[in-house]
């Protein structure tokens, strides 16, 4: 009785296509992305540490020495701006922001998708407008070369110039957060969709 062979797999691993090689790319990007939001979230930590140390030394010096600090007021208003501003892009990089799924978790996934989508967009164009804004502002002070009033004065344009850093940031870190998320369901369910079809396959084998 003469039966037909079954088709033999090539061997050695399947060429990439572009589409998964494309999406490893993203991914690589998204984690090299990360360090550096990882380093500005420390650099964060640091300015926390050191705001403490100034408040503290200048209240000792403000009351009871009678002698307050004249530079830490100006140092701590741009302290605290580095604080939020360089956080920022770690927490969009963990997705570890406030968030609120009383209503998204009974969402169909048709639904989920678009909501994903309106997050995004949302997210993302705000943090791309205003950071295009505040690189807009510091170009225009430092040119001015406009100073902060009082008796320690620094440029104005250096409390800007880390808001443009941290929106500019945070705006790339969730457009490859994204990328990634959706790049990694397409391949979960391209795995799927091929598990399916083996096991289908076997199935008619066996019948």
């Amino acid at each position: 009785m003469i039966t037909a062979s079954e088709p033999t797999s090539p061997s050695g691993p399947a060429p990439a296509t572009p589409s998964a090689e494309s999406a490893s790319a993203v991914s690589r990007s998204f984690t090299a992305l990360t360090r550096v939001t990882s380093a500005c979230r420390w650099v964060a930590a640091c300015v926390v540490i050191v705001l403490m140390l100034i408040t503290g030394f200048d209240v000792v010096m403000r009351y009871a020495l009678a002698r307050p600090l004249e530079w830490s007021i100006t140092l701590s208003m741009v302290g605290l701006i580095a604080i939020v501003i360089l956080a920022v892009p770690d927490l969009e990089a963990r997705d570890e922001h406030i968030g609120m799924d009383l209503f998204y978790r009974s969402f169909s996934p048709r639904r989920k998708a678009i909501a994903d989508w309106v997050t995004f967009t949302a997210t993302f164009g705000f943090c791309l407008v205003a950071g295009i804004a505040a690189a807009r502002t510091t170009l225009h002070f430092a040119q001015a070369n406009l100073l902060t009033a009082g008796t320690f004065n620094i440029p104005i344009w250096v409390g800007y110039a880390l808001l443009t850093l941290g929106l500019l940031l945070t705006a790339l870190t969730t457009l490859l957060r994204f990328m990634t998320q959706r790049a990694r369901g397409r391949g979960e369910a391209g795995i799927s969709g091929t598990a399916g079809t083996a096991a289908t396959a076997e199935q008619n084998r066996e019948a």
